[in-house]
């Protein structure tokens, strides 16, 4: 018979570390969202009453709002084109071999290594020269710059487990390459370029020096929470973070209800 957690207490543990280690990743989400409803301006238990009126003060003042709309603008755009460089990047470095192809690596994974404080003062300088600073594509394109490489990295790794022979019977069946690139390496790829984009965007919604830097007055949102905090404690901040926290479930649960069919029936054809 198997061993119960009664027979290993290990297993028991396990789970207990386990429990501890959940608790401290989201209990300060659930005091974040407790403080979000409570009457008095500054935070603490025990909770003073219950209130709506940090959500009206974030609705009605806006400026929150609109970094967020800001942020839900840049982030998603800059993801999706630095993922998509990413992809043709790491095809090339996995299916040829040039000269300089290291260099060329080091080049797009370089922006990771230099301190965003360098990077910011360096984007600000030549983007005041072209006439781009302060402006929300300013933005999108330092993000993209910076979130490149982790994407390449992701990308080139699943890239690098795929066998050439899929490639080879593919053009043994007639196939172009352009169309073995859409038919058979973008479907292999396609789990590498999810999770790709999706650090991506994280990278790019949480993304705060360089930004603050180029963004002028149309600031993301971890710029304009900066700004609240150095100015005053302003409970809206509970609020907005309530509201950024709702959206990432909801986008979550969404991204769950459409990938988990489609995983579902993969499975079921290939038994």
């Amino acid at each position: 018979m198997p061993p119960t957690s009664r027979a290993n207490p290990w297993i028991f543990f396990g789970r207990l570390w386990l429990g501890i280690a959940y608790a401290f990743m989201f209990l300060p989400l659930v005091v974040l969202i407790l403080f979000s409803f409570q009457k008095n301006r500054f935070p603490g238990f025990p909770l003073q009453g219950f209130t709506l009126q940090w959500y009206d003060k974030l609705f009605s003042d806006g400026a929150l709002l609109n970094a967020l709309g800001n942020t839900m603008i840049v982030s998603p755009a800059a993801a999706t084109i630095a993922t998509g460089i990413a992809f043709f990047a790491a095809y090339a470095f996995n299916r040829f071999t040039f000269r300089g192809k290291t260099t060329f690596l080091a080049l797009l994974t370089l922006p990771i290594l230099i301190p965003p404080l360098i990077l910011g003062v360096g984007f600000l300088g030549l983007l005041a020269r072209i006439h781009l600073s302060g402006t929300l594509f300013a933005v999108f394109l330092t993000h993209v710059v910076l979130i490149t490489a982790p994407a390449l990295a992701i990308i080139q790794l699943r890239l690098a487990q795929m066998p050439a022979s899929l490639e080879e019977a593919a053009w043994d069946l007639g196939a172009t390459e352009w169309q073995t690139v859409v038919k058979v390496v973008l479907p292999f790829a396609m789990p590498g370029i999810f999770g790709a984009w999706l650090l991506a965007f994280t990278f790019s919604f949480d993304e705060f020096i360089i930004a603050w830097f180029v963004s002028g007055f149309q600031p993301t949102l971890p710029v304009a929470i900066y700004s609240v905090l150095v100015a005053a404690i302003d409970p809206s901040l509970n609020a907005i973070g309530t509201i950024v926290f709702g959206i990432s479930c909801l986008v979550l649960i969404g991204l769950e209800l459409v990938l988990l069919p489609l995983l579902v029936g993969k499975s079921e054809k290939q038994s």
